[in-house]
């Protein structure tokens, strides 16, 4: 005579919001495999197209949908707009877009580049060789450090905001402090225009 098995584990609630849905998503999705190398910092990590296949079907047996768009601010900046969608709800992540070279192949890089960290973040997983923030704490070379200090001496004594749109490129080009003092220069130039 056969005997019948029961489970005795409680029956999965169905999710009442995104987060519950995500959560639930979250313990399937493994860390996607570390199937490329950059060959300027040697290190492993797994492209766009590898964190999709990892984390795009898991999402999808939740209900999850996930788009990646672009938006254009008013001071030229683009944004990658991340977003994860599960019936009315939403959850948005924003990324800017820094090519090192403002041509197509630059901003096609950057995009990439963008789009693979930003869907790391807004779905948690790790996809890269962690390094303790070494690359990104570096100390910058006294020429770079030389460069970003007159870059930021320019962009303090500019008046005119059509120069200042025009050193974007060098903004996006010297990094985070760069575009920093550039972007608040714009919001400074754009509020006195708009001054009574």
């Amino acid at each position: 005579m056969a005997t019948k098995q029961t489970n005795t584990e409680a029956p999965q609630a169905a999710p009442q919001s995104l987060a519950e849905a995500l959560a639930a998503a979250q313990l399937e999705i493994t860390d996607p495999a570390k199937d490329s190398t950059n060959p300027h910092f040697k290190s492993k990590y797994a492209d766009l197209a590898t964190v999709l296949k990892t984390v795009r079907p898991v999402l999808a047996r939740h209900g999850i949908a996930i788009t990646q768009t672009t938006r254009v601010e008013d001071d030229g900046r683009v944004l990658l707009v991340t977003r994860l969608h599960w019936r009315d709800e939403e959850i948005v992540g924003y990324y800017p877009v820094q090519p090192t070279k403002a041509d197509p192949q630059g901003y096609g890089s950057a995009m990439t580049y963008a789009r693979r960290y930003a869907l790391q973040a807004i779905v948690g997983v790790a996809a890269d060789d962690d390094d303790d923030g070494n690359a990104a704490s570096a100390a910058p070379s006294k020429q770079n450090a030389d460069e970003l200090a007159a870059f930021i001496a320019q962009v303090k004594a500019c008046v005119d905001l059509d120069a200042l749109r025009g050193m974007r490129a060098d903004a996006s080009r010297l990094g985070a402090a760069a575009y920093a003092a550039w972007s608040a220069k714009g919001q400074a130039l754009k509020a006195a225009a708009e001054a009574p």
